[in-house]
């Protein structure tokens, strides 16, 4: 925890429930669908904790540790019970309080440790992504099929 000294102690930031409900905020964020594994698939509550551990400074670690339990006063324990299409709509109206909050709000930051922490596993790079290993030369610029997803 950020009040507990973070990494410096060898403690996680994120206890088990509440890296459990970033993985489930994650993969509303970004779920399983029939061209790539979701983020709960690619375990990037694990991730995420390590991400804000290990690389964000302290006022971040804060802001996810109580923007969680404002999440959970506003949304309460049952999230991860509900439906995706629930779930989306939760995300979506603490979404709108976050664009009106601007910079204060924890919901920017949840998102980008999930696409940070998605895209960083194996599962993201290689399934949401189009991911060819080669070894030979370098090529800057390829082109895109429509509806063909990005490079890695």
């Amino acid at each position: 925890r950020p009040d507990a000294g973070g990494s410096a102690s060898g403690e996680s930031v994120l206890n088990a429930d509440d890296q459990a409900l970033m993985e489930v905020i994650a993969d509303t964020l970004l779920p399983t669908t029939a061209g790539s594994p979701g983020a709960k698939a690619a375990g990037v509550g694990p991730v995420i904790n390590l991400l804000l551990t290990d690389c964000r400074q302290a006022e971040d670690q804060k802001r996810v540790v109580d923007g969680l339990k404002q999440f959970r006063q506003t949304v309460g324990d049952h999230f991860a019970s509900m439906t995706q299409a629930n779930r989306e709509n939760w995300l979506r109206r603490i979404d709108a309080e976050a664009k009106a909050a601007n910079d204060k709000h924890y919901f920017p930051l949840f998102r980008e440790l999930s696409l940070q922490a998605y895209f960083s596993t194996e599962t993201g790079m290689t399934k949401a992504l189009r991911y060819l290993l080669n070894p030979g030369r370098w090529e800057g610029c390829m082109p895109l099929a429509p509806g063909q997803p990005a490079w890695a």
